[in-house]
């Protein structure tokens, strides 16, 4: 069913262990790229085998130690090329896999879609409800806003009744104030008679 899509994971495994020779790059269907890899290696291990087996054995001592500057630029050159290789098949195999089939699909490379999950019908709606967060964040807004509700009600009614409390200290302060006056007054009724009292004495 998929045989002609691609899978970063394998792609990206291809390119750390067997990159140096393009192993990933003729998997995606890059063969210039692999190409390029080939040459390198094979031109590497070619260079190699000529310096350290071929030559020795066609050339007599004098011309090998008046050669021996070629053969170590020759094999040092190859070396350059076959690390290279491998190094940069390493690289792009681990961009491969960190970007994975989304990066794949992105180069125009058909990449297997996952299977959707059966979930007896629920699934969609399960996770609707997840992303919704099952609706908690809303509800939890409205109880707190009539938690706050009901203690700004429950300050008014505080507040109310430190009124009422501060009225009927005023009329039991005012009601002291009367029975004062009046206690006043009686007083000076009683200084008026005794007053009246002695005036009749002496007369």
């Amino acid at each position: 069913m998929y045989q002609n899509t691609k899978s970063a994971t394998t792609a990206g495994l291809l390119g750390i262990f067997l990159g140096a020779f393009g192993a990933h790059n003729w998997y995606l269907g890059e063969k210039s790229k692999g190409i390029i890899h080939v040459c390198m290696m094979s031109g590497g291990i070619l260079v190699e085998i000529l310096a350290a087996a071929v030559l020795p054995n066609i050339l007599n001592y004098t011309m090998l130690f008046q050669m021996a500057w070629l053969f170590t630029i020759l094999t040092a050159v190859a070396g350059l090329a076959m690390s290279a290789s491998g190094i940069w098949g390493l690289i792009e195999g681990i961009i491969i896999i960190s970007q994975g089939d989304e990066g794949l699909a992105r180069k125009g490379y058909a990449v297997a879609q996952p299977m959707p999950m059966q979930g007896y019908g629920y699934q969609n709606g399960y996770n609707q409800q997840m992303n919704n967060g099952y609706g908690m964040p809303n509800n939890m807004n409205s109880m707190n806003g009539g938690m706050n509700n009901m203690n700004n009600m429950n300050n008014m009614n505080n507040g109310m009744g430190n009124m009422n409390n501060n009225m009927n200290n005023g009329m039991d302060n005012m009601g002291n104030m009367n029975n004062g006056m009046n206690d006043m007054n009686n007083n000076m009724d009683n200084d008026q008679q005794n007053n009246n009292g002695g005036d009749n004495g002496q007369q």
